[in-house]
């Protein structure tokens, strides 16, 4: 004796029915490929904002350096311009140590 089945197997039916129909189940797997398609290139497009936005992150970092740098530049190229204007224009220079006097205060 045969058991009845209430319930049909609906995959193979769904199966029997696409490989019946070839168009429809081309449609379809076109349609599933598209859709991983944009998964993935959406994954992808994010993964790049992300090194964007560190890279950028990082470029403002170092301009924050670049401009201490300038400024550090600026203050001993200025140290160094007054130091060359004393000894050509002024000749003055650096006292040695037989040269220095201490003077204490009472």
């Amino acid at each position: 004796m045969k058991k009845h089945q209430r319930q049909p197997k609906l995959f193979l039916e769904i199966c029997q029915l696409l490989l019946a129909n070839k168009l429809t189940f081309v449609l379809l797997a076109l349609t599933l490929g598209s859709a991983l398609a944009v998964v993935q290139v959406t994954h992808l497009t994010r993964q790049q904002l992300i090194e964007q936005d560190k890279l950028l992150q990082k470029r403002d970092e170092l301009d924050l350096e670049w401009r201490y740098l300038l400024v550090e530049e600026e203050f001993y190229s200025q140290h160094a311009r007054i130091e060359e204007v004393a000894r050509t224009q002024l000749q003055m220079k650096r006292p040695t140590s037989k040269e220095e006097q201490v003077i204490v205060l009472p």
